[in-house]
């Protein structure tokens, strides 16, 4: 009986497929959503460093002076969230697992034609001395109404189509742009109602636009 049931098996062998891989010459197709290693189209990043500053296992470096992208496959889990927090959606997984190797190498991608230009540092402005509250009030309340309206106008004639604006009218000043900006290039100041933005720091990354509470920024 049992040289029945072991005959019936070494039949169903002989007339049907095997049910491994002929691997590496048949390449595995991998199901949809499997998460093998993050790839990145280096052409659109801006290099803000919202993905190196967001790894949990810290694997990723960004050199906005080099134009340099690098990520340590060996550190990285494949978490997925650095695609998600990617302003630009330039980061995506990828299906199929990297090539192994013998050494620890990290993969450098350089963009091409070379860095981006550097932003620059955002320059303080003198705290002008303050006069008495009787006296000037009047006037300090006009001069912060004549900013704001300058402000307004600056902001909303922007040709820089990187460059977030303000629909200052609907504008609560929160602050939550300026605390989410990455580089510090959002200046809001709540009490005299403005909010200002410097366009060689900024680096459209959108991550004021994405908290603003009011919808009242937009890029483009």
């Amino acid at each position: 009986m049992a040289l029945l049931t072991f005959s019936k098996t070494v039949l169903k062998n002989l007339f049907s497929e095997p049910e491994t891989l002929n691997y590496p010459a048949t390449p595995r197709e991998y199901p949809e959503r499997s998460r093998g290693h993050i790839e990145i189209d280096i052409e659109n990043c801006i290099f803000c460093g919202m993905c190196m500053r967001n790894c949990p296992p810290r694997a990723i470096t960004v050199d906005r002076a080099k134009g340099t992208w690098t990520i340590n496959r060996f550190d990285c889990i494949q978490c997925n969230y650095c695609s998600e927090v990617c302003p630009k959606k330039c980061l995506h997984i990828a299906p199929g697992y990297c090539e192994p190797g013998v050494e620890k190498v990290d993969s450098v991608i350089e963009r091409p034609g070379g860095p981006l230009p550097m932003p620059k540092p955002p320059v303080k402005k003198p705290v002008p001395p303050k006069a008495p509250a009787a006296e000037d009030k009047k006037a300090d309340e006009k001069a912060a109404d004549s900013k704001a309206e300058d402000t307004k106008a600056e902001t909303s004639g922007s040709t820089n189509p990187n460059v977030p604006r303000n629909d200052i009218d609907n504008c609560v000043f929160c602050t939550l742009c300026a605390r989410n900006c990455p580089v510090d290039a959002l200046t809001v100041n709540r009490a005299e109602k403005v909010w200002e933005v410097d366009e060689d720091t900024c680096v459209g990354c959108g991550m004021c636009v994405s908290n603003c509470p009011k919808k009242c920024l937009s890029i483009g």
